[in-house]
């Protein structure tokens, strides 16, 4: 891979099936992170490391039974909210962005920077805009309402490279909500 390109979508899309936030360990630098497993429909996971603490616990929130994120006690917002508590609690009022919003696609890799990249299409007075965004963020809205979600097969084996070279094959998982 050249250092400072951009690997795009070129191939085949895979769909995202289910998101579930986990926590990992790595032990040679004494690392614990909020992660983003993305189970696809081929039975493979597209693992998101890096994730804000607070898109992790949003989407936690999503995929459990309640409409709210409960911050009470919380010492890492100090009982404040985020503005993904915000939009969970109006997300029925926001017909605008909800009927707008097609899909999201995980379509790129910079490798200079080391970051992944997510288009979101969005369909605006018959028009179609593609949006990028940080992938976490674009999961987060296209769970939010509902929306479908897509990993090129390009960025899965990216992803499968990168995870065996940070982690190698003692990676530690938790699921999120039990940390």
């Amino acid at each position: 891979m050249k250092r400072n390109s951009t690997i795009k979508q070129r191939g085949r899309l895979l769909k995202v099936v289910d998101v579930e936030p986990i926590t990992t360990y790595n032990p040679s630098i004494d690392l614990e992170m909020p992660a983003l497993n993305c189970y696809l429909e081929n039975g493979e996971t597209f693992t998101l490391y890096n994730v804000p603490f607070d898109i992790a616990k949003a989407i936690t929130a999503l995929r459990s039974s309640y409409a709210e994120i409960d911050v009470e006690g919380d010492d890492s917002f100090d009982g404040r909210g985020t503005i993904y508590d915000v939009m969970i609690m109006f997300s029925p009022r926001l017909t605008e962005l909800h009927n707008s919003i097609k899909r999201v696609v995980i379509d790129s890799y910079d490798v200079g920077k080391g970051v992944y990249s997510a288009s979101l299409y969005l369909e605006v007075d018959n028009l179609t805009v593609k949006k990028t965004l940080i992938p976490s963020h674009a999961l987060f809205l296209a769970m939010l309402f509902k929306k479908p979600v897509f990993v090129t097969e390009e960025v899965l084996e990216i992803s499968k490279e990168l995870g065996d070279e940070f982690f190698g094959e003692s990676d530690d998982e938790t699921t999120f909500k039990d940390v």
